[in-house]
């Protein structure tokens, strides 16, 4: 048996080994590690001092940036300097934006730090257009990278135009950008996002459930009321799966009196999956009438743990007395009684009683009487 797993463990090393190898071997011409240029970031940093003093820079110094940019080392040269002085940001941002053509023609690693330093280069006005139309086309790129960084790049320009188009692109490029950070870098820009979402819902139609899921995520997340928009997305019986729950996500945060009824609906349906219930319970936790608190209260026998957790911290925080505890153990439910005793796993008392009539229940079990 020894000799068999140390042999497992020779092999499991092996395939490790050549899956390292493999894989260095596949990507070396990719990596790229340039050395630095002192000459030029001494020059980008004498000039930056005269431009700081004289209010421009020397005309040999603006013949030739254009030539030295164009080489990623001295790209990386200028962005350490201008990490240490954002002022000098505006002063170099048309040369670099010239350059967009250049950079198109190099490798998937260029590319990626050529629009991630686009992208940080701070803007209060609108990008030129010609360049706008030709930076667009880095989200055609098959790398990640290259299309993650000109995503980042479109959120700060926060031009609506453009942040539609790339909507546009993200939706045809389905499953190739993470959700999420679709949803944080639509949140980080500055558009005005009431007129950017109506564009949205515009073409709401034309998106695949991945894209809509995901806006709905953003719309939930910004103060933009679209609660009439959700609501009848909500009502719509062709509504897939997962915009149901990103609708009911948005009323947990945003409830009205048109969510609580759609909640209060779910709850009384029995054919409801466990998702739906467990969200609209969580959409009613503002309310604490008699109708509410009785459609909580019929789930916490539930066999699902998140829709018992749910309405029993449903009914924990509106205020759980001592004789709804005891009304919720005469109820003589294993499960139920499990996830209270969860909730008052701090509480000495409680959970000591809890715990009891749980020892009682399951002995009763085993000894073959029907509980």
């Amino acid at each position: 048996m020894n000799i068999i797993i140390q042999i497992y463990m020779i092999m499991c090393v092996i395939l490790l080994v050549f899956d390292i190898g493999f894989l260095l071997t596949k990507n070396i011409n990719k990596m790229k590690f340039f050395k630095k240029n002192n000459k030029f970031e001494k020059l980008v940093k004498k000039e930056i001092k005269k431009r700081e003093a004289d209010g421009e820079f020397s005309m040999g110094f603006l013949i030739k940036l254009p030539k030295e940019l164009s080489k990623t080392q001295n790209l990386v040269a200028l962005q350490n300097i201008l990490n240490e002085n954002q002022e000098a940001k505006v002063w170099f941002k048309s040369v670099i934006f010239s350059l967009v053509d250049v950079y198109k023609q190099k490798s998937d690693y260029d590319q990626a730090f050529y629009i991630y330093v686009v992208s940080t280069l701070g803007y209060n006005e609108p990008v030129p257009a010609d360049f706008a139309s030709q930076f667009f086309g880095f989200l055609d790129s098959k790398s990640l990278y290259t299309f993650s960084n000109t995503m980042d790049a479109l959120y700060a320009f926060s031009e609506e135009g453009l942040l539609v188009s790339a909507v546009d692109k993200v939706n045809e490029r389905e499953g190739f950008y993470h959700k999420k950070l679709f949803v944080d870098g639509l949140l980080t820009s500055n558009v005005d996002k009431e007129s950017f979402i109506k564009k949205l819902i515009e073409r709401f139609d034309t998106y695949n459930v991945h894209t809509k899921e995901a806006l709905l995520d953003y719309f939930r997340m910004t103060n933009v009321d679209v609660s009439e928009f959700c609501m009848k997305l909500l009502n719509l019986k062709s509504s897939e799966s997962e915009i149901v729950y990103a609708c009911m996500r948005y009323f947990v945060k945003k409830p009205n009196a048109a969510s609580k009824e759609y909640s209060l609906n779910v709850l009384k349906t029995e054919t409801a999956d466990w998702v739906k219930q467990m969200l609209a319970i969580q959409a009613l936790k503002t309310y604490n009438d008699n109708e509410v608190v009785s459609a909580v209260k019929s789930k916490i026998t539930d066999r699902n743990w998140y829709v018992r957790i749910n309405a029993l911290e449903y009914l924990v925080a509106n205020g759980l007395e001592s004789d709804d505890i005891k009304e919720i153990i005469e109820l003589n439910d294993k499960y139920a009684l499990e996830t209270l005793l969860y909730l008052f796993k701090n509480d000495e008392e409680k959970s000591k009683l809890i715990s009891e009539v749980l020892e009682k229940a399951e002995k009763t079990v085993e000894e073959g009487v029907t509980v």
